[in-house]
């Protein structure tokens, strides 16, 4: 029995563990765009901040931000630090690729 109880508490806890899979979709899409190849993003560790402010007109309701491997086609993957503004946790506005 407490076996069963110690997998319920770990099920428990990596089921609600975030995981904003938009951010990097939305980046992958940008940077294709701008690289003009297709370009792959496979996040390693990522974490979301709750923001709730106004930045002008646009409601932004929380920033993810982690580390990736990004990887451009025909070239070496390389390990990145990204980070993205949500609007309505859903919507990715921005986002910023940093080399490290």
């Amino acid at each position: 029995m407490k076996n069963f109880g110690l997998v319920f508490l770990i099920f428990v806890f990596t089921s609600l563990c975030a995981n904003a899979t938009v951010s990097t979709d939305y980046l992958q899409k940008v940077y294709s765009c701008q690289c003009n190849k297709d370009v792959t993003f496979k996040s390693k560790k990522e974490y979301i901040d709750k923001y709730e402010q106004r930045l002008g007109e646009k409601f932004i309701s929380s920033i993810v931000y982690g580390e990736a491997d990004m990887k451009i086609k025909g070239k070496r993957k390389k390990r990145v630090s990204y980070i993205c503004m949500l609007e309505n946790d859903t919507t990715p506005i921005w986002g910023y690729v940093l080399p490290r």
